[in-house]
């Protein structure tokens, strides 16, 4: 397993692929948090919803980081796509039966590459959390928005806290991408499912079905990340996903162990 980390960072961090996280981290990032802190209500209103981050939200302890967790939010549907497309690319184009060459043992080799993944999204989530709290504690002035608390004991705890709740945000949507790529191996048919599960699929559901919002793994991630909502609260979310994540990680291991691996 070591040796899959070690040769999947190796991939991850090449100049090419550290140049283009760095300007869409940085992209997204200030452009994120400008977008909560412009949308930020004055008070809290009856007829937005309940999430929806005000003036007095943002002037707390935790104000800095809420701003980083509203940002995340809007971006399960591409982290999911990500995910999935970097698995099924390697069925695609062959890749992986030369690291089965160099790694027989598959479980050890999924859990390897996966594991690689998450630790370089750990690192680009660490840099979204600090970007995003930066560009809003330099926009906060403009929205009437008071930062004393931001670098305090409170604020430390709270930017500790919601990293830990991204991350594994971030693991959620790593371990079902997994599965999914694991599963159909084609990058344009893992692509299409994955964008249209992550994307329209739920949302239409929870439109049309009220348990939804407690059933799904991506409206479950999206409640989590958010605090909990008025459907499900943060704790919900996380006990139902912690048991769809360990079922998601055993299918893969399960499906990548048994399937013949053949060039496509």
């Amino acid at each position: 397993m070591i040796r899959a980390f070690r040769a999947e960072l190796v991939k991850l961090l090449r100049r090419r692929v550290l140049l283009v996280t760095a300007l869409v981290t940085v992209v997204f990032s200030v452009g994120g948090a400008a977008l909560v802190m412009a949308s930020a209500d004055p008070a809290r209103s009856p007829d937005r919803d309940g999430r929806a981050l005000t003036i007095d939200d943002l002037s707390r302890a935790g104000g800095g980081t809420e701003v980083f967790t509203s940002t995340i939010s809007f971006a399960g549907t591409f982290l999911f796509v990500v995910f999935v497309g970097a698995v099924a690319a390697e069925f695609s184009r062959g890749t992986i039966r030369t690291m089965l060459l160099r790694q027989p043992a598959r479980v050890r080799l999924l859990a390897g590459k996966t594991l690689a993944m998450l630790a370089f999204a750990a690192a680009v989530l660490a840099g979204v959390e600090a970007l995003t709290w930066t560009a809003a504690w330099l926009l906060a002035p403009g929205q009437d928005v008071a930062t004393a608390d931001w670098a305090s004991l409170a604020g430390v705890g709270h930017a500790l806290a919601d990293y830990g709740a991204g991350l594994f945000w971030v693991a959620g949507y790593a371990l079902l991408g997994t599965l999914v790529g694991v599963l159909v191996r084609s990058v344009p048919v893992a692509l299409a499912v994955g964008i249209a599960w992550a994307g329209p699929f739920e949302h239409l559901l929870q439109d049309a079905w009220d348990p939804a919002s407690r059933a799904f793994p991506g409206l479950l991630l999206e409640a989590f990340v958010a605090g909990g909502t008025p459907d499900v609260s943060a704790g919900r979310a996380f006990a139902t996903l912690t048991v769809y994540l360990a079922l998601a990680a055993a299918a893969a291991g399960l499906v990548f162990s048994r399937r013949d691996v053949t060039t496509a």
